[in-house]
């Protein structure tokens, strides 16, 4: 129980990568401050070990012993894994608390990182490809739209389910951890059709969250809006900021300025009142003018660059925050 719960804690924390041949998830050594991944935690049999071969840091931790090595609590330290939290899993009232805990009481449930790969929709093919006739109309309708088509891997389908839409993947570590089939013609509902997986614990390019650098962070409704925008925007998938999306986020204002670019719709509103609660953080928020109604249309009428200056210039918080949203959103 102890060593499960530690592993949460871990995992909450810290972004560890692929496993490696040895079944270490590597990560880049906190110890050592490295530059490579050469770092990596390796859970098994209820406990679980540390290791980096640049700096030599090592420790283990053994659930029947059920303390924790002062190895192990400093490399933990290390990656930003507050004490408080270490302490609050290995003290003996935190499994009082456990075994006194009732069926009756409220099972939260706890979003981690996507593991699992979403199977595209039968007969899907690459648009870049000729192998079905949609692959020239989706083409056309992203080039239509300012988005090439050729930046990121769409496809279309000659399933009577999914005619007539470009279907989005969500990539997150090189697998399609979701997608999005969305309609090319307006007269076609509904506008998005998704497979049936969990996703509240996903964004539209993922990867970005966890890249290291200092260039803002841009959050949008939607994978269109933030192609639109380019490699540093990320897509909630509507406008609702899950609790997995918003720990997600503050881990990156810890190292980069995020800016929501808000919808003018009511929606956008709420999203944009909760963004700016966050008075801590490096939590922005922006919003177009009155004839722009988001960023891909933004993108069509005035190009990338003007987009990109107005959303980085007008990204405000605090009063002005509020005072933006009142001014350029619906009530």
């Amino acid at each position: 129980m102890v060593s499960e719960d530690l592993e949460s804690i871990i995992r909450r924390y810290i972004i560890l990568g692929k496993v490696s041949p040895q079944g270490f998830e590597t990560v880049k050594c906190a110890k050592c401050n490295d530059y490579k991944t050469r770092g990596g935690f390796k859970f098994e049999a209820g406990g679980f070990g540390y290791s980096c071969f640049n700096c030599g840091a090592k420790a283990r931790y053994d659930p029947e012993k059920r303390n924790l090595s002062a190895a192990m609590r400093e490399i933990l330290i290390s990656f930003g894994v507050p004490d408080s939290e270490i302490e609050r899993c290995v003290s003996l009232s935190f499994f009082k608390e456990k075994k006194i805990a009732t069926s009756a009481d409220p099972v939260k449930k706890h979003l981690e990182l996507p593991t699992t790969e979403a199977p595209l929709p039968a007969l899907s093919v690459l648009i870049t490809t000729n192998d079905s006739p949609w692959c020239e109309v989706a083409r056309e309708y992203l080039n239509g739209r300012g988005i090439s088509p050729i930046d990121t891997p769409f496809y279309v389908s000659d399933h009577e389910k999914w005619i007539g839409r470009v279907i989005i993947p969500y990539i997150f570590r090189e697998k399609i951890v979701y997608w999005q089939a969305r309609s090319m013609d307006e007269l076609i509902t509904p506008r998005y059709k998704n497979p049936s997986v969990e996703k509240e614990n996903l964004f539209f390019n993922m990867d970005e969250i966890y890249r290291y650098t200092d260039e803002p962070l841009f959050v949008t409704e939607g994978p269109l809006d933030a192609l639109s925008i380019g490699k540093n925007a990320v897509a909630l998938l509507g406008s609702t900021l899950s609790e997995f999306r918003e720990r997600e986020l503050k881990k990156a204002a810890a190292r980069r300025k995020v800016i929501f670019v808000i919808d003018k719709n009511l929606n956008g509103y709420k999203l944009g009142q909760r963004v700016l609660k966050q008075e801590s953080l490096q939590w922005y928020v922006t919003c177009f003018p009155d004839n722009v109604d988001d960023s891909n249309h933004a993108l069509q009428l005035y190009g990338r660059l003007w987009m990109i200056n107005h959303i980085t210039t007008t990204a405000v918080k605090g009063f002005s925050g509020r005072t933006l949203l009142e001014v350029r959103c619906e009530r």
